[in-house]
């Protein structure tokens, strides 16, 4: 879409200020909004999301603007390319691209929708609202499960695909997260060892299973395994009392895939929780102190083998489409 178009659909002329575009886009949002009945849309002819493309591209050109000087030109590389959509590293290997999402709000706060302000190979940084970005996974794995289902003409939903999708969603959010890089930013406390490792100690819970009795606080605990991403834990005597999981969700996509690549090692004990916490603790859950020490081989890189696993997994949908599983 070009910006002429962009400012036609909003009804604007060229030069109009971000307020201007922004009250008018929220002026047009809901003029076109189900709730307001067919009168108020009979005079415009744009859907919401031609609205939200548009509002998206003059955005991106006046915020390319401002940060460029009062030229409105963009500035360029020694190479003479054009400065990224989107200020974050990439992941060149990653299996597909996908959209960065930002939400749109009414005057008075309310979420009207999200738009995309760039597209590409961008890991995931804090700045990113994180369910807006678990959103952009979430429709690059429907996309890929839709090309399968458009080559192979079938129109018939396999029961199994809702799983399918999820497993993907996973597997893509690690190849745009680097784990220990945003350890490091969300947990404040961290130490080096002498001999220069670094550890991480954070909250986490212990999501007890069922008939599983609290430990001793204070009481080391132990991993016992990893199954459908959950890491379950145990006791000093080899009882499995639950999994682990964390007061930050986010946490679930960084600290999981490190132990399932083998690129930490970890300490849990039960946390000493004071009276009035104790009294106000939430059934069938045990607050943990957890530290986790990154390991120096390869914490640089991103795990070579997700693309496999991803081919492998799409692999493995083609042949259930195939035979109806």
């Amino acid at each position: 879409m070009t910006k002429q178009e962009a400012y036609q659909i909003l009804g604007m002329m060229p030069g109009a200020d971000k307020a201007e575009i922004k009250k008018n886009y929220r002026k047009l949002m809901r003029q076109v909004h189900p709730d307001t009945g067919p009168a108020s849309q009979e005079n415009y002819r744009y859907s919401a999301q031609e609205i939200n493309s548009a509002y998206a591209v003059l955005m991106q050109e006046k915020s390319s603007a401002e940060e460029d000087g009062s030229s409105g030109k963009r500035r360029r590389t020694a190479k003479g390319k054009k400065k990224a959509a989107w200020d974050a590293p990439v992941n060149v290997n990653a299996f597909t691209e996908r959209e960065v999402l930002q939400y749109v709000e009414d005057h008075d706060g309310t979420v009207l929708g999200n738009y995309c302000v760039a597209k590409g190979k961008y890991l995931w940084k804090i700045e990113e609202d994180f369910p807006l970005f678990l959103l952009s996974l979430y429709q690059c794995s429907k996309e890929l499960l839709d090309r399968i289902d458009e080559k192979l003409e079938r129109e018939e939903v396999l029961p199994k695909r809702q799983q399918i999708q999820a497993e993907l969603t996973y597997l893509l959010a690690q190849q745009f997260i680097d784990g220990s890089a945003i350890l490091a930013e969300l947990v404040k406390k961290e130490e080096i060892t002498s001999d220069g490792d670094r550890v991480f100690h954070f909250s986490s819970m212990l999501e007890l299973r069922a008939g599983a009795e609290p430990v001793k606080e204070g009481e080391a605990i132990y991993p016992s395994g990893i199954r459908n991403h959950k890491l379950y834990l145990k006791d000093r005597a080899g009882r499995e009392l639950g999994y682990l999981s964390f007061w930050d969700d986010r946490l679930y996509y960084i600290v999981i895939p490190l132990f399932e690549q083998k690129r930490v090692q970890v300490k849990i004990q039960a946390a000493q929780v004071r009276e009035e916490k104790r009294r106000k603790r939430t059934a069938g859950y045990q607050n943990l102190d957890l530290w986790v020490k990154l390991l120096r081989t390869n914490t640089n890189h991103m795990p070579e083998n997700l693309n496999l696993q991803i081919e492998e997994l799409l692999k493995n949908y083609v042949r259930k489409q195939q035979y109806g599983e």
